[in-house]
């Protein structure tokens, strides 16, 4: 349920520690700025647990309590996750205050800042403008990096900036398009959660691109669900056209019967708008691939980024795709072969040098991997991943002097990323002063 949900701290939009330094500052001489006042909370919180909040709400001469009744005065809506059902509606707080409300009763609904605000918790939140690379979005939402590629291809999120083809993307973006997901595979329709979305946007603001992420999912152009018996529309859960399995071996599959005529079937069914026996291109390939790859077809799509291949051998993005999905069959040097294609048509592929390094470490070929990593880091110095993945690399060859340097480059690029407490943890070890200590 979307009230006993609680906000992990890694994962916070708000600072956790800058809350806590409000709070001890706080919490001698606290304004009673609630006093009178019956508070409730629904929705995740962006600034700390729903067990926090109401040790606030107490401490500023208010009355916490877990459940809506017409003694409530006051609903708190949390920024971090919208208060929605599993079906999709409002959360059953905020469908009985706004019956309160409309009974004339005198309840109010604010935003979770609003709240702040109240309890004069000037929280500033450094995350809001923060920017996630894949491989940090993976690790804080436990979400398969090649997943959140294929949603970025399709159009469901956007990277903010590029540099040397590294998306970074909005965390906000990202967890909307998550969510957006969960609920309708769990059966949520677009009518639905458009409706709540619209109820929410008067309390919380402006939901950012979550209508037309809406949209998109109602238009089967991103995600599409898989159970045993193949694939299904997560709306209407009607089955879609599946292609049959195929056993053989990667040259025979990737010589299966499988054309244009093919593709356009798929696609027809699942209502992307192509041209009847369209001249299939190689972003109509890629398309495709990423769309297998998102439904767990490894194989097909690994068929997909061949055929994007044969048309343009000199893609490297492709290239890179096609290693992704090989490695997660398990073929590690055919993953290493394309990643380093990948390098030999850009050369400034950022992701594909930190996977070629992290691949030759796997294969405990170190001074390729620590070679990679060089590499990385030569072309983009700030780039965080690099620095820690060459600091791990060190660690398991026996040099902590060296990885060190690292570790802390890697704390100083980014002190708020999903391996802090790794780093942290390593230059401890090796007792190294931390933060001046």
């Amino acid at each position: 349920m979307a009230d006993s949900a609680e906000k992990i701290t890694s994962e916070s939009g708000i600072s956790a520690g800058s809350v806590q330094s409000e709070i001890d500052a706080l919490s001698e001489h606290p304004p009673q700025a609630l006093t009178g006042e019956m508070v409730t909370f629904t929705g995740t919180l962006a600034s700390m647990t729903h067990e926090q909040a109401s040790a606030q709400v107490i401490s500023h001469g208010g009355q916490a309590v877990p459940h809506m009744s017409r003694q409530v005065t006051l609903l708190v809506v949390g920024e971090e996750g919208w208060p929605l059902e599993a079906d999709g509606r409002p959360s059953v707080k905020l469908q009985q205050a706004e019956t309160l409300i409309l009974d004339g009763h005198p309840l109010r609904i604010i935003s979770e800042s609003e709240w702040l605000q109240i309890i004069q918790l000037s929280v500033e939140n450094p995350e809001v403008k923060r920017l996630y690379t894949p491989a940090m979005l993976s690790q804080l939402l436990k979400l398969p990096v090649h997943l959140i590629r294929s949603w970025e291809r399709a159009g469901l999120i956007r990277a903010e900036k590029r540099v040397f083809r590294l998306p970074y993307f909005s965390y906000q973006e990202v967890t909307t398009a998550r969510r957006l997901s969960e609920l309708m595979q769990a059966g949520a329709t677009q009518q639905q959660l458009a409706r709540s979305l619209r109820l929410v946007q008067k309390y919380v603001g402006e939901p950012g691109r979550a209508f037309e992420q809406l949209e998109m999912l109602s238009d089967h152009r991103s995600l599409v669900v898989r159970d045993q018996k193949g694939y299904f529309d997560p709306q209407s859960r009607q089955r879609l056209f599946a292609f049959s399995a195929s056993t053989g071996t990667d040259d025979e599959q990737d010589e299966a019967p499988f054309d244009g005529d093919d593709l356009s079937e798929q696609r027809r069914s699942i209502r992307f708008e192509m041209p009847a026996k369209p001249a299939v291109s190689s972003t109509d390939w890629m398309v495709e691939g990423c769309r297998r790859a998102e439904v767990a077809d490894t194989s097909g799509a690994i068929r997909c980024f061949r055929r994007a291949l044969r048309i343009r051998p000199d893609d490297a993005e492709a290239h890179f795709y096609l290693a992704d999905s090989l490695y997660r069959l398990g073929k590690q040097e055919a993953a290493l072969e394309r990643y380093l294609c990948a390098i030999e048509h850009d050369s400034e592929y950022l992701e594909a040098w930190t996977q070629i390094g992290c691949l030759y470490a796997e294969l405990r070929k170190w001074s390729e991997a620590i070679e990679a990593f060089d590499a990385a880091i030569e072309i983009h110095p700030a780039f965080a991943e690099a620095h820690l993945h060459k600091a791990e690399t060190l660690y398991q060859m026996h040099q902590p002097e060296d990885a060190i340097r690292h570790w802390q480059l890697y704390l100083e690029n980014d002190d708020r990323g999903p391996w802090v407490e790794l780093a942290y943890q390593r230059l401890e070890q090796f007792g190294v002063p931390i933060n001046g200590e």
